[in-house]
């Protein structure tokens, strides 16, 4: 399993109320104040289990089916000396029973400050320094999976495919390498092809990760001009927030053609509003709908980080052929999150609430278009595909409606 896999499994089908410490829906439980190192394996690992217990994880994978992965798993995860380890394992556990919105989370993943300040008071202790890069792992190596517009990363030469090799001189990490350099310039080592290293000087900033993403959604937004037309394109990295890009976005549509709509990687959220502006509001007698937000030609990018609430707008749009899908399949991951707990001081179990029709079951792409990310050096052959596509769209509405030949 991917970081990339490990990171976008947190998607968000519904936004439920939960805080740290705090299972949505249930009774308020207080943080237990320790670290790994100093609980060990086998009591950390017997919090899980009964926080599992009290979740819905049991009946969706099946209370036989959860007791059997557990025994099959106890002995090689109390045995774990690391925290790294243990995490590992315990997702390998999580991994094989097959329900999506379910992880474990240590202190040194981005994703746990990304859940932390999701679910949390989004308050200075869940704020974390970095420098706006979305990580993938890939085998024991680690690649730039995408980039924070608007972030340190993004006013660099760093693209989408380079290896992430070392941060003064020590080896990469997407928390620990940053951790208390915030404001400080670092020396970051980076590879563009397996054998060319290349360096970059900047200054990573402390701040809420979900903010972060917030901002990059807002910064996305831009004028692409491609073969005589003008596109709108944002990257919705998550459908959680103020949602201020619809608005962005609405007040940009007399001056464009189309939209290019970026769904590829990130997290999930709440649907509602999106749809509102692809597809208009339902109205009351559910057999019309109102003005959608957005009316012109539309083209939505996908991949296997197209998870959760943005697999229910996709799959909403494809059913009514509101717009084509370019980019690969979505991975079927469509489960509310019933839950964020604390199992200690340096980590965080997601627990999964209510599956969805969608869940196991991918949208699959209109136009098949893979992008491979290691050494890809920033080429992205799904976006131009999108452009290609959205294009004839265009050009296809603009012909003039000719009658039949003998009428």
């Amino acid at each position: 399993m991917t970081i990339h896999r490990a990171l976008t499994a947190l998607t968000f089908a519904s936004m439920l109320i939960a805080v740290s410490g705090v299972q949505a829906g249930s009774r308020p439980v207080t943080p237990v104040p320790d670290r790994f190192e100093t609980i060990g394996a086998a009591r950390r690992f017997a919090r899980i289990v009964e926080r599992v217990r009290d979740s819905n994880a049991p009946d969706l994978v099946g209370h036989k089916k959860w007791t059997s992965l557990v025994a099959k798993y106890r002995e090689s995860i109390v045995a774990c000396t690391t925290h790294e380890a243990f995490a590992q394992a315990v997702n390998h556990l999580i991994e094989e029973s097959g329900v999506s919105h379910f992880h474990y989370y240590t202190s040194d993943d981005w994703s746990y400050w990304h859940v932390l300040a999701t679910f949390g008071d989004d308050d200075e202790s869940a704020h974390v320094a970095h420098v706006g890069i979305f990580p993938e792992r890939i085998g024991d190596r680690w690649f730039v999976r995408g980039i924070f517009e608007g972030s340190p990363a993004d006013r660099t030469r760093i693209r989408v495919g380079d290896e992430l090799v070392t941060v003064d001189g020590a080896p990469f990490g997407p928390i620990k390498s940053f951790q208390g350099k915030e404001g400080q310039t670092v020396d970051l080592a980076l590879r563009r092809k397996p054998t060319l290293l290349y360096h970059v000087e900047i200054t990573p900033i402390k701040e809420s990760l979900y903010a972060a993403m917030q901002d990059a959604i807002l910064k996305s937004i831009r004028i692409i001009e491609s073969d005589g037309h003008r596109f709108a394109y944002v990257h919705g990295w998550t459908l959680l927030g103020r949602s201020r890009e619809y608005d962005k976005l609405t007040k940009l549509q007399a001056t464009v053609d189309g939209l290019l709509l970026d769904y590829r990687d990130g997290f999930g959220g709440t649907w509602g509003r999106a749809l509102r502006f692809l597809l208009g509001r339902r109205k009351a007698n559910d057999s019309e709908r109102t003005n959608p937000g957005w009316r012109k030609p539309v083209v939505i990018l996908t991949d296997d980080g197209t998870r959760s609430a943005k697999e229910i707008v996709v799959d909403a749009v494809q059913e009514r052929n509101r717009a084509p899908l370019v980019g690969e399949p979505t991975p079927g991951h469509v489960i509310s999150v019933g839950g964020v707990r604390r199992v200690g001081q340096d980590s965080l179990l997601v627990l999964p609430g209510e599956a969805y029709q969608l869940e196991g079951h991918p949208t699959n792409p209109d136009y098949f278009v893979t992008r491979d990310i290691p050494y890809c050096a920033g080429v992205d052959p799904q976006l131009e595909k999108a452009k290609e596509v959205l294009t004839l769209i265009i050009e296809r509405q603009s012909l003039p409606r000719l009658n039949p030949v003998g009428r």
